[in-house]
């Protein structure tokens, strides 16, 4: 857990990747001007053609970008992926803030908004608490999937395929209680989907508990797991409880913003 006298450092580098910058100009112009030539590329970009040629060729290798019948350069399947997923990030995003905005003041924990991405959790947006003694929240921050409140949510309605291979995986254990058992966190799986929430404690951070509750999107697909996340001294009975209801009833808010028509059942 943090303390708010604790820094947490932000130095930016002042250094970029020139190679890097360079490959992202070209998709970026393939993508606004799709089936230009490598000399065209050239004189839009000021590159050479020599290097738009070998980035293309590279680009071409990872999925990025296509040739047409022509040689020209159009976006590929990798490029239009990733799209897809910044598309999803964005809206999401975009409707979680109020959202987060209005749990974190009801609470004075901290609240986070947490995406599957392959086989991890990573952090999409945090708002972090104002109280002294506070747990370690940045946005960006990658995770197993697991241990911990959103990721055993996220799990927890993944493809069937994920969960396999999760559960066939080496368990990581970062703290006593974290199961490592695949039986176990089988059975916790089932029990998460029925309940429609996860209450986590200690098995990601000591001495930390986390509410999570899973987002639906308009073709009922879990897109992501919204938590309330604090030290476990400050849990008791009547918090538990009023926690418990209060994220999932900003998930389903969250959900329905979404386009999700029907809510999730949670026995509260």
């Amino acid at each position: 857990m943090k303390k708010s006298s604790d820094a947490i450092q932000t130095t930016e580098p002042e250094y970029g990747i020139t190679a890097l910058e360079s490959a992202l100009q070209v998709l970026e112009t393939i993508g606004e001007h799709p089936g230009l030539k490598a000399r065209q590329l050239a004189e839009r970009t000021g590159l050479t053609k020599s290097k738009v040629f070998r980035i293309i060729r590279t680009l071409e290798g990872l999925g990025y970008v296509d040739l047409d019948g022509d040689h020209g350069s159009v976006l590929g399947r990798s490029a239009y992926l990733l799209g897809k997923r910044a598309e999803q990030q964005w809206s999401l995003s975009r409707a979680a803030t109020p959202i987060l905005d209005e749990l974190a003041a009801l609470t004075l924990e901290n609240v986070h908004l947490v995406v599957r991405e392959g086989l991890h959790s990573l952090v999409v947006d945090v708002r972090i608490s104002p109280q002294p003694i506070r747990m370690y929240a940045q946005v960006g921050r990658i995770g197993p999937l697991h241990a911990g409140g959103t990721p055993k949510v996220l799990l927890a309605y993944a493809p069937d395929a994920v969960v396999d291979e999760v559960l066939h995986s080496s368990l990581d254990q970062f703290t006593g209680t974290t199961v490592s058992d695949a039986h176990e966190l089988q059975q916790i799986l089932r029990r998460i989907r029925a309940d429609g929430y996860h209450l986590a404690l200690s098995d990601l951070e000591n001495d930390t508990f986390s509410i999570a509750a899973p987002v639906f999107d308009h073709r009922a697909q879990v897109v992501a797991a919204l938590s309330i996340a604090g030290p476990v001294m400050r849990l008791d009975q009547a918090k538990r409880h009023e926690f418990i209801h209060l994220v999932v009833e900003h998930a389903n808010e969250l959900s329905r913003a979404l386009g999700h028509r029907a809510e999730p059942s949670a026995a509260l």
